[in-house]
């Protein structure tokens, strides 16, 4: 019986790891598009981390249920901080070790950073992605940390902390609490942001990054309310073909909110998507997320946060990688038309991009973040030291064998 629960388990976990790959990917490419091109495909792209703040709020709320199962008493304080700071630490030794072999990537490649300033203030800036305050007024630092997407995770990790040490230490009334403050921040956000990716603009104490952070991951943590009690419904065939509609539909209206759209408040609306996305895969009651539920969506989500933190700084060495190869085979149309379409190299908004070299790019950032992935856990493997080997024990003789 636990067998059947783990792999029904694993299997809900794969069709979210496909969308957490796609999502992953649509950031990619917008940064591309706004270093090298005006962004016509997907100039409001960056926004997809509405994805990942409503994904991570669900899975926090889903892990403190799963803990409630078996221990039905709120934790004390300290122990809801413990369960906080475990939050935090748990993520953050996994992406430091890809955030430093990126800084040296950037480092090597970039020299003073993309913002023109000198190489040792750029570096010194570094700190701020090492400490996760990218996005703060504190890590603000004009622009000019090198790790720029790594606003999002500092921002998660400020209200993933609150969030989770909110649910050990009062679970239900916290996600009574969870759509109305979500539905409150959200408004807040919505209503004071000129630009749907101002997450630099101050809002009050807070900047505007982590104020859609604590509405976002409340959102999310309101969608497991819903599922928790979905979960347990038994559903017949003609309810399949209907959450199957509806999940058709989710899609469609995201990227139809989302391909071509300027950032505008009308981008806001795609959240309601995202949330059912997110629930209906959960739910694994649909056709979509049956097809998802397989191992190479896991593998695909395994690598995709290696793939955010590394792919802006991958940009300047995908075209150089291009010009390169270009240079040795000057007679391939399809390196000619890669190499030109970089405009002036290092610059913004210098040339156009098209849907060949969109792809290049995302299998080249697949297989740089495969290859970082591969290579963390292999210095990981080697750093961490071997359990000592218990003595044998002493073979005790019995008295009439030893008197021979």
């Amino acid at each position: 019986m636990s067998e059947t629960i783990t792999k029904k388990k694993n299997a809900r976990i794969a069709s979210v790891e496909f969308w957490r790959f796609l999502f992953t990917v649509l950031v990619m490419l917008y940064h591309l598009e706004i270093y090298y091109t005006s962004g016509k495909l997907f100039p409001s792209g960056t926004s997809a981390v509405e994805f990942f703040f409503v994904l991570s709020g669900f899975l926090i709320a889903l892990s403190a249920g799963h803990w409630f199962e078996k221990h039905p008493e709120p934790l004390s304080a300290k122990e809801a901080g413990i369960k906080a700071t475990q939050f935090v630490w748990k993520k953050v030794k996994v992406i430091l070790p890809v955030i430093i072999i990126t800084l040296i990537l950037h480092y090597a490649m970039n020299g003073g950073g993309f913002s023109r300033k000198s190489t040792l203030e750029a570096i010194l800036n570094s700190e701020w992605d090492l400490l996760f305050m990218v996005g703060t007024p504190f890590g603000y630092a004009n622009g000019g940390c090198p790790i720029v997407p790594l606003w999002f995770l500092t921002a998660l990790f400020i209200a993933g902390y609150v969030y989770t040490y909110m649910l050990y230490r009062n679970f239900h009334f916290t996600l009574f609490l969870a759509p109305l403050i979500g539905v409150m921040l959200y408004s807040f956000f919505t209503l004071n942001s000129s630009l749907v990716l101002d997450f630099y603009a101050k809002m009050g104490f807070m900047t505007a990054g982590t104020v859609k952070a604590f509405a976002e991951v409340a959102l999310g943590m309101a969608m497991y309310h819903l599922y928790d009690h979905l979960s347990h419904k038994k559903i017949g065939p003609v309810w399949e073909v209907v959450l199957t509609i509806l999940m058709l539909f989710a899609i469609y209206r995201y990227f139809a909110l989302t391909i071509k759209a300027n950032s505008s408040l009308d981008n806001f609306r795609r959240i309601v998507y995202i949330m059912i996305i997110i629930l209906l895969s959960f739910l694994n009651k649909d056709l979509i997320t049956s097809v998802l539920n397989h191992g190479w969506a896991r593998f695909l989500g395994s690598i995709s946060m290696t793939m955010y933190v590394c792919h802006y700084t991958l940009c300047n060495y995908f075209f150089a990688v291009v010009r390169a190869l270009w240079k040795i085979n000057p007679l391939s149309t399809f390196l000619k038309e890669l190499n030109g379409s970089a405009g002036a190299f290092g610059g913004f908004g210098g040339g156009t991009i098209n849907w060949k070299i969109r792809v290049c790019y995302v299998l080249f950032v697949f297989v740089i973040a495969i290859i970082i992935h591969l290579l963390v856990k292999l210095i990981t493997k080697a750093l961490t030291p071997k359990p000592k080997a218990d003595p044998p024990s002493p073979q005790i003789v019995p008295a009439a064998n030893a008197a021979g």
